[in-house]
């Protein structure tokens, strides 16, 4: 008996002494570069005219929007994508990490499957650092800005929302 008990001892002092290295494969994965700035939104589109704000022409409620780092991995540029979920735009926007901004003047729009070149305007973009309430009533970061697209030009969409909470 004592020689099973000393087996099972070694072997789970091996395997506890195993589990317990540190190596580089085992460290986890760095952030990117816009990691502050990027997130899933949970958002609404408003129309902005005339200086009133219209909410929800359309009645399309929430939708999610997307910001994430580009191939490079840019301090000065990252994606904004809506995937489809409202005017189905993706572009890359300018940044200021430092500030939480962002914009772009006639930016290209990446659709699916359109033949026709699509460009839009973003303006006062900006990420608000516990800006928003989720669902949950917590606190948590908010995005907003104003979009402008070519294909409907002189209308001011005002997109604002929260990160979404995962709920």
């Amino acid at each position: 008996m004592k020689k099973y008990i000393s087996i099972f001892a070694l072997t789970l002092g091996l395997c506890l002494g195993f589990a317990s290295c540190n190596t580089e494969t085992n460290e986890p994965a760095g952030g990117t570069a816009v990691e502050k700035m990027a997130g899933h939104w949970v958002v609404v589109a408003d129309i902005i005219e005339d200086g009133e704000v219209y909410e929800d022409p359309y009645g399309i409620g929430t939708w999610d929007l997307y910001t994430y780092n580009t191939a490079d991995d840019s301090k000065d540029q990252m994606w904004l994508s809506d995937f489809d979920n409202f005017w189905a735009f993706t572009l890359k926007v300018d940044i200021d990490l430092n500030a939480k901004t962002f914009s772009v003047n006639h930016g290209y729009m990446y659709t699916d499957g359109d033949d026709v070149d699509q460009f839009c305007t973003i303006t006062d973009g900006q990420i608000i650092e516990n800006g928003g309430l989720n669902v949950n009533d917590k606190l948590t970061d908010a995005i907003e800005f104003k979009i402008e697209f070519t294909d409907d030009p002189g209308t001011i969409y005002y997109i604002h929302g929260v990160r979404y909470a995962g709920f």
